[in-house]
């Protein structure tokens, strides 16, 4: 999370060539609005997607969490039937 969204987008597509997507968010605590901003990496990219944000935005956080699998485009591809692989 964030206040300066486009600054860290714009390290992450041109430093480490992945797509990000923005989402709206609302600090329920704080009621001030901010981007979520949602990367799909490797585990060997985390150390560099880790200074990536303080560098921008002092007040960022990161939230790492593990995905079982990554389907759609630029990824495995979806079933075409529908089945899970």
């Amino acid at each position: 999370m964030t206040s300066k969204p486009q600054a860290i987008a714009d390290r992450v597509l041109g430093e480490m060539q992945h797509g990000v997507t923005a989402l709206h968010g609302l600090g329920m605590f704080t009621q001030q609005e901010r981007q979520v901003l949602m990367a799909v990496l490797t585990v060997t990219e985390m150390p560099h997607l880790k200074v990536l944000p303080s560098a921008e935005d002092a007040n960022a956080f990161v939230i790492v969490t593990l995905a079982q699998k990554v389907l759609g485009r630029g990824f495995q591809p979806l079933a075409a039937d529908g089945a899970s692989a």
